[in-house]
């Protein structure tokens, strides 16, 4: 393969209040024909303004102050706007983050696509709208769009999350770029919809040629698709080299340290380890190499003078330790009294906290006035359809599934936060499925929520320390202020200096560290967590976890966690509930549900994760399923998921499996051919 596309000594500067701040210092990489690139690192380092200013999308006070931007010899950072322009979309393209925000709702999905193309254009080119739609539809079709010639049609709004990142993809794709540039294409998508979108991207490069450079911090993803690797720290490339290497031998401390924090298929340890501290501020630089006060190898030159790269082993490393040559020993994982065993022994407790027997919650379909007007009438969304299960105290259940599944509403329905439509719930021996919330009120001190995004949760107009007091104040709980605030802070690893910030001056790890404590504050028997690492860094969302376990082994808590991430369940549930369309398809302890799915749906989850482990690379069996998870409006007759199944057959599609326990044991599966299944993440 030859260099496609070279970054050379490239250095990005941002003109702010505070002055200028050197956000990415001497980087230099290249991208060849064909292949497939990762830069990975943790929020702050760099990754998205490096592609930004691959693109020349800077924001106004980004400048390039210096480098080359080398693509099929011409240097990028000398072309005008106009020149720019013409390249940026033809052999330039990008997909970013979010596809709601990069697709505008005003225009159809048909008028978008045809006034990319038409910027693309060179004079001369056929400009027919038949034409431009014809290519616009056979894109949509590649990608996987169904009925692509009537979808075209429509608007952002009326596609899934899935399908918006499709037609991103497809719009990028259209004029056969060199380079693809994808920034966290899949940060927000079901690890269903990921794997699928990363199946795309790899046989469209085969098919296409295209190069295409893929930011993320998901080293899953980046060990299942990456050829090479780039190692980002505080603006600057740590280390880079091919994937296999890397992931197997890496040299650079932090590298290694990504590695570690990240929680992999048949982890027993009873922490992962974390990366102390948090990357620097642009305004705060260290001295000397950037990395160093974060470092458990540092050397006194490492934090006065700056490293330079060096080879070791096919990797390009930047760091003093590696040039001394000094042997880096690994600590052994941090085992004890987490592992699997002792749990199984904790929960055998019979003492129940929480029970919900056919438990139903169900939404009145919103129809607006003109749909009145013409006769619509609304349905009725059946989130929770239906579910039976019991939670023993000290017990960590995960709830798990793809969005629209009902985790999240049948987590808040427990606790009484949405009207249950039928069934009981019972906390601690009373029901409560009926309660006034004035007598309700009373148990809200027992039962607790972590919310999703913890900044939304978080007034801003508060302080921390009266967000931590607030609770108290709600219920009438005579407390020592700044006592409570500090013991409270110290709970979660905290220092007290945080308790005078305002939510926006917290990074998202310590706001999720607040969350949690404000949720303890009166010492809840239940406390359920909805996605509590979601959007997090891999070494702020291991911090996370142990923190978790560790207070629910010191204040003996009971826990729902909500997550579509099956590596983050696996290191810290009991027992995982596998949710599809509103109801339980599969309960088992995690042990044996990893090694031995035996619902066809947890086998195509479990197929789809992306592990840290590039010898994995086309070993695995991938299950894709079909189409999306069906609207919750309209569920499908008989088995739920029959329409996406591989193993249906006639019954399942007019009767409905009973949940119940495999012969000897307490594994429940919801399933008519549980013996089919036999992809399993241990497998």
């Amino acid at each position: 393969m030859s260099a496609l596309f070279q970054v050379k000594n490239l250095e990005i500067k941002y003109h702010t209040r505070e002055g200028v701040l050197t956000a990415i210092r001497d980087t230099s990489f290249e991208v060849n024909e064909g292949e497939i690139v990762g830069i990975v690192g943790e929020s702050g380092c760099g990754k998205s303004t490096v592609a930004l200013a691959v693109m020349r999308l800077l924001p106004p006070n980004g400048e390039i102050a210096s480098g080359q931007i080398i693509f099929r010899g011409r240097d990028l950072r000398q072309l005008n706007k106009e020149e720019m322009r013409a390249v940026r979309g033809k052999e330039l393209a990008m997909i970013f983050q979010d596809p709601m925000t990069s697709l505008n709702p005003v225009f159809s999905v048909e008028g978008q696509m045809l006034d990319a193309l038409r910027a693309c254009q060179e004079i001369g080119e056929p400009r027919s709208r038949q034409a431009l739609r014809a290519r616009a539809v056979e894109m949509l079709d590649r990608v996987g769009i169904p009925d692509a010639a009537r979808q075209i049609k429509e608007y952002p709004h009326q596609f899934s999350g899935g399908m918006r990142q499709r037609i991103m993809i497809a719009t990028a794709l259209m004029s056969n770029p060199a380079i693809l540039v994808a920034d966290e294409p899949t940060s927000a998508l079901d690890v269903t919809l990921e794997a699928q979108i990363i199946d795309l991207i790899k046989s469209l490069r085969d098919e296409l040629g295209t190069a295409i450079l893929y930011i993320t911090h998901d080293l899953g993803v980046v060990a299942q698709l990456c050829d090479r690797v780039l190692v980002m720290y505080a603006g600057s490339i740590v280390e880079a080299g091919e994937t296999l290497t890397i992931f197997e031998k890496p040299q650079h401390p932090y590298t290694r340290a990504l590695l570690r924090s990240h929680p992999t298929r048949g982890l027993r340890a009873g922490r992962l380890r974390t990366i102390r501290g948090r990357v620097p501020s642009l305004k705060e630089l260290p001295a000397g190499c950037k990395f160093a006060p974060r470092c458990d190898y540092a050397l006194a030159t490492c934090h006065t003078t700056e490293p330079q790269f060096i080879q070791i082993g096919g990797h390009q490393v930047l760091c003093h330790v590696c040039h001394e040559g000094i042997e880096i020993e690994e600590a052994p994982a941090e085992a004890g009294s987490f592992e699997f065993a002792d749990r199984e022994e904790r929960t055998a407790s019979e003492d129940v906290v929480v029970e919900v027997r056919d438990l139903r919650t169900h939404f009145a379909d919103h129809v607006p006035l003109l749909g009145k007007l013409l006769g619509q009438r609304g349905g009725t969304v059946r989130a929770v359809d239906g579910v039976d299960v019991a939670i023993r105290r000290g017990e960590t259940l995960a709830l798990v599934g793809e969005s629209g599944s009902g985790k999240t509403t049948l987590g808040r329905t427990i606790l009484r936060l949405e009207p249950p439509t039928g069934g009981e719930i019972v906390v601690q021996g009373q029901v409560i499925t009926t309660l006034r919330q004035s007598a309700l009120r009373p148990m809200r001190a027992q039962m607790a929520m972590i919310f999703q995004d913890p900044i939304s949760s978080l007034s801003p107009r508060r302080k921390v320390s009266s967000l931590l007091l607030e609770p108290f104040q709600v219920h009438g709980v005579p407390v020592k202020s700044e006592s409570k605030v500090d013991e409270l802070l110290e709970m979660v690893g905290l220092s007290s200096e945080q308790a005078d910030k305002y939510p926006h001056q917290l990074s998202g790890g310590q706001a999720r560290r607040v969350g949690i404590a404000r949720a303890l504050a009166l010492n809840p028997e239940l406390l359920v967590a909805d996605e509590p690492t979601s959007g997090l860094d891999v070494s702020v969302a291991a911090g996370i976890l142990n923190l978790l376990k560790e207070l629910r082994q010191r204040l003996n808590l009971t826990y729902i966690v909500i997550s579509h991430n099956l590596n983050v369940i696996s290191f810290i549930a009991d027992r995982v509930a596998v949710m599809y369309l509103g109801k339980i398809v599969e309960l088992a302890e995690t042990p044996a549900l990893f090694a031995r799915p035996r619902h066809p749906y947890t086998e195509a989850l479990m197929s789809a994760i992306p592990l840290p482990d590039p010898r994995l690379r086309g070993k695995r069996e991938r299950i894709l399923l079909t189409g999306e998870i069906p609207s919750p409006r309209t569920p499908p007759p008989g088995c739920p998921f029959h329409p996406r199944c591989r193993y249906a057959q006639e019954r399942c599609s007019t009767e409905i499996p009973r949940l119940q326990a495999a012969e000897g044991t307490e594994h429940l599966t919801a399933c008519y051919f549980p013996e089919k299944v036999r992809v399993g993440l241990l497998s």
